[in-house]
């Protein structure tokens, strides 16, 4: 299960790393959504050592820097001042997910190696929209499309767009395909310490942040009875993630490399054996 979180993907792609090292059981189905979505068809495609390295090419890629180099809060900014819907044209978000399927060489849903499910938001019915079959790339595209910064997607005549506006951490969509263990890597868990929102768009991405990662807390409690649901929360600061700098990428990968090998190496693999939830705090956040 890979949640949401824009540029904290990079976060995520650490996490994995440190999981196949360190000899976790692959998974046999990925669920995702929005940045999650796009990581998750990597390693659904190959899900093994082979798939994170894909996957920290991508992120080092000239098509992940034209999609997440501007915060978005600034972006959407820009775009209410000259009365716009979305603020960047959906161009960026094609090429990075047509960069993933260079990668992988899969393009649908059903020549994944094992079964992949995205989590877009349809905005007519207001509720999740859930894609498993048939071509990737209008699923990916609906799953990313952050409010404000790229326009919806037109799926079957009805309008998409990210999958994190009603379930940034679909468990409830993982238990009912009928999981039993779900291990989770959310991205919107919050450092504690942090100073108080200067900015207006630091206010507003704390308060996001916040938002979602309380809704994730409140679907754990909802639904750990259900299963068994281990979550991994690499912490980050509200914006620490906008920087696409690449050495800014690594460390951010590999400090969630490290601190998930660290808490593989102090729990054992008892850490999934009863729904529990991890925060793992990153260098140099």
């Amino acid at each position: 299960m890979l949640g949401g979180g824009g540029a904290r993907g990079a976060a995520q792609v650490g996490v994995l790393q440190g999981l196949f090292e360190a000899g976790v059981d692959p998974p046999v189905a990925v669920v995702g959504v929005s940045v999650g979505a796009l990581n998750g068809s990597c390693i659904a495609a190959y899900p093994s050592q082979a798939g994170v390295m894909m996957l920290r090419e991508l992120w080092m890629s000239r098509q992940a820097v034209e999609v997440f180099h501007a915060h978005p809060l600034g972006v959407i900014l820009s775009g209410l001042r000259r009365g716009q819907v979305s603020a960047l044209p959906q161009d960026n978000v094609r090429r990075l997910v047509e960069r993933a399927q260079s990668l992988t060489g899969i393009t649908t849903f059903e020549q994944m190696r094992i079964p992949l499910t995205i989590v877009a938001t349809d905005l007519n019915a207001g509720k999740p929209a859930v894609f498993r079959a048939g071509t990737l790339t209008p699923a990916l595209l609906a799953s990313t499309a952050i409010p404000g910064v790229f326009p919806s997607v037109k799926i079957d005549g009805r309008e998409h767009m990210d999958g994190g506006i009603v379930d940034n951490t679909p468990l409830d969509v993982a238990i009912e395909d009928g999981a039993k263990e779900i291990l989770a890597i959310s991205l919107m868990a919050g450092g504690e310490n942090e100073q108080a929102p200067t900015t207006w768009s630091e206010l507003i991405a704390r308060t996001l942040q916040l938002s979602l990662h309380h809704q994730m807390l409140s679907d754990f409690e909802r639904l750990r009875d259900r299963a068994k649901i281990t979550i991994l929360c690499p912490v980050t600061a509200p914006t620490a993630s906008w920087e696409m700098k690449r050495e800014h990428l690594d460390m951010v990968v590999e400090s969630a490399r490290d601190a998930t090998m660290a808490l593989l190496s102090q729990k054992g693999s008892t850490f999934v054996r009863h729904s529990s939830i991890h925060y793992m705090e990153l260098r140099g956040n």
